[in-house]
């Protein structure tokens, strides 16, 4: 994991506003969910949940899955944090998907895999984890903000692939 050190480094001179995760995402509804007896180990959707496993299992059932686009997945309970750009279908319950509103979806996770401060027990999470405060550089400049956030990505996918 990176360290909120190294990601406040990256953005050293830049100026920025903190934002809380509940300000800059919403809440997606899932339009299905699948009860863990039905995953599988291969077929055509993905299942996420919030279990450490990236992805959980698959299905083939006829059933509609959360559209592909960009979301960062809190796990309510677990606090695992992912980042998903496919479509797939939501497992079990205590599912966040977060699509944000401000900002984009991978620089969001980054910052809020490092900026989040896990309880570690076994209770529901979100109403904490979505006062996490998040840098947004440049927020008087949108189009200057994408494109930091867009460098920072590109170096912690870098160094996360090392």
């Amino acid at each position: 994991m990176i360290t909120p050190n190294y990601l406040e480094k990256l953005l050293d001179g830049v100026e920025v506003e903190w934002k809380t995760l509940g300000e800059i995402v919403d809440t997606i509804t899932a339009p299905a969910k699948v009860k863990k007896e039905s995953y599988r180990e291969t077929g055509e959707i993905p299942i996420i949940d919030q279990g450490i496993e990236f992805i959980a299992g698959y299905t083939d059932e006829d059933i509609n899955p959360v559209k592909a686009d960009e979301y960062v997945i809190f796990g309510d309970h677990s606090e695992h944090i992912k980042y998903v750009d496919f479509a797939f279908i939501q497992g079990a319950d205590g599912l966040k998907i977060l699509k944000p509103i401000l900002g984009k979806a991978k620089y969001i996770y980054y910052a809020f895999i490092n900026f989040y401060k896990k309880e570690q027990n076994y209770k529901r999470h979100w109403s904490a984890a979505k006062e996490t405060e998040i840098p947004i550089p440049c927020p008087e400049n949108p189009a200057k903000s994408l494109e930091i956030q867009a460098e920072i990505v590109r170096i912690l996918d870098a160094f996360t692939e090392l």
